[in-house]
């Protein structure tokens, strides 16, 4: 790292850890559920235009901004994007409980700051990380150092997982990539990128990919009373008797994928995942009668060797051998990667973290690398990017909290990698 030690001083300098911690709480007091991330987006446009960065809204649809801060260079170095959504795990609403048995009351989910940590709904994943990297941006403008390439400040809508599926089809379920993706094919390229969503400060460059898959059986709606088992078997009349079948066969497909498609990836292993997530069949109000329709929903995390068309190969392949009948769709693809010619960047972080905190930087533990972020968006198109960011932890069924030092040593990685990158000279 060909770093200017007087102008990282000068950066670093200014980094306030009171300011940053009311920061986080400040964007952890504005709800911004998933498709709501309308406040939250012009709170942060407005900060970014009252600190002196360049703001840039973008709507990715109706009352969901994309909420870009941009600190200039004189256009003849690199430039770096950093990334972060807006949106929360959950709604912080009577909605989650279709989610959470038992919700601490919605007032405990405001941001508050509480001794040496920031807590309320979203302050983990991670509205600590977008405080960070906007107080990064605001050290590297405030120092007035002499940046050759932009940096880019990008607090992106919709990331969160959830899709789009049956009746579910407004804004409130467009998740998984939706503000990324039109980040950046409405112009905000860099040459570099991070996504700070959290990781504990640990590095990762390969994620994986995401399939969705909605599998229907059916039965025959009649009434079952009166009925007897050999004439009327279960497994025919009944649809969801019927999907404990078709369960059963996912679950031994599921534990075999799972053990077969291990990714090695540079930073170590990511998992595979197979899960059965959501159920529907019969009538509440009419058990009475036999189940005429029931629908399982199958999340599958794959690493990326593998796509979408063996993933439903497979599935046919297996559910075919039941001899029962289904219907299989599915509703998301996405891609996994792994970051190529990102090695560069991968040096700066490691050489800015060793000049900050007299370690090595560590990789990301493999069951929290195997997940998606928008870090495989940026790869997809061709950005290498990594993943680095703080994390705290739940501290209720939705509540979260964070360490303010966390934070602190966030914005400060962020702006000494910004300064590394940023003034380097493009080469031909």
């Amino acid at each position: 790292m060909a770093l200017e030690l007087a102008a990282a001083q000068k950066v670093l300098s200014q980094i306030d850890r009171d300011e940053l911690a009311q920061l986080g709480a400040d964007l952890t007091s504005i709800p911004s559920p998933t498709g709501q991330e309308k406040a939250i987006g012009e709170f942060i446009l407005t900060w970014f235009e009252a600190n002196g960065l360049r703001a840039v809204r973008q709507d990715v649809e109706y009352d969901r901004p994309n909420a870009v801060g941009i600190v200039k260079g004189d256009g003849t170095g690199l430039s770096l994007g950093f990334n972060g959504h807006t949106d929360t795990s959950f709604t912080g609403t009577e909605e989650d409980r279709r989610m959470v048995a038992v919700m601490e009351p919605q007032s405990e989910l405001a941001g508050k700051i509480v001794g040496n940590k920031v807590q309320g709904l979203g302050i983990s994943n991670m509205k600590g990380g977008v405080a960070a990297f906007m107080m990064a941006g605001k050290a590297l403008h405030k120092s007035a150092v002499k940046l050759k390439g932009d940096v880019i400040l990008a607090a992106v809508v919709g990331e969160i997982s959830r899709t789009p599926v049956g009746p579910w089809q407004t804004k409130e379920y467009r998740g998984e990539g939706a503000g990324t993706r039109h980040l950046l094919t409405h112009g905000m390229h860099s040459d570099y990128a991070i996504c700070c969503d959290g990781s504990d400060m640990n590095i990762v460059w390969t994620q994986n990919g995401v399939v969705q898959v909605k599998i229907q059986t059916t039965g025959k709606a009649e009434a079952a009373w009166g009925t007897n088992r050999e004439t009327h078997p279960m497994v025919k009349m009944n649809a969801i008797v019927k999907m404990t079948k078709i369960i059963d066969a996912i679950e031994k497909w599921g534990a075999e994928f799972e053990a077969k498609n291990i990714y090695p990836s540079p930073t170590g292993p990511l998992y595979p995942k197979v899960n059965i997530g959501g159920i529907e069949g019969g009538a509440p109000y009419r058990p009475n009668y036999f189940p005429g329709v029931c629908a399982i929903y199958v999340d599958i995390r794959m690493p990326p060797q593998v796509r979408p068309v063996r993933i439903q190969y497979e599935l046919e392949k297996t559910l075919n051998a039941t001899g029962l009948d289904y219907q299989l769709d599915i509703y998301k693809s996405l891609l996994g990667h792994e970051g190529k010619q990102v090695e560069p960047l991968v040096q700066s972080a490691e050489e800015a973290y060793q000049h900050l905190f007299e370690e090595k930087i560590k990789h990301e533990a493999a069951d929290r690398a195997s997940i998606w972020t928008d870090t495989n968006v940026y790869n997809e198109l061709g950005i290498p990017a990594i993943k680095i960011g703080p994390r705290g932890r739940r501290i209720g069924p939705r509540n979260e909290e964070i360490e303010i030092d966390a934070m602190v040593s966030a914005a400060k990685l962020y702006a000494l990698i910004a300064l590394d990158i940023c003034t380097r000279t493009r080469t031909a």
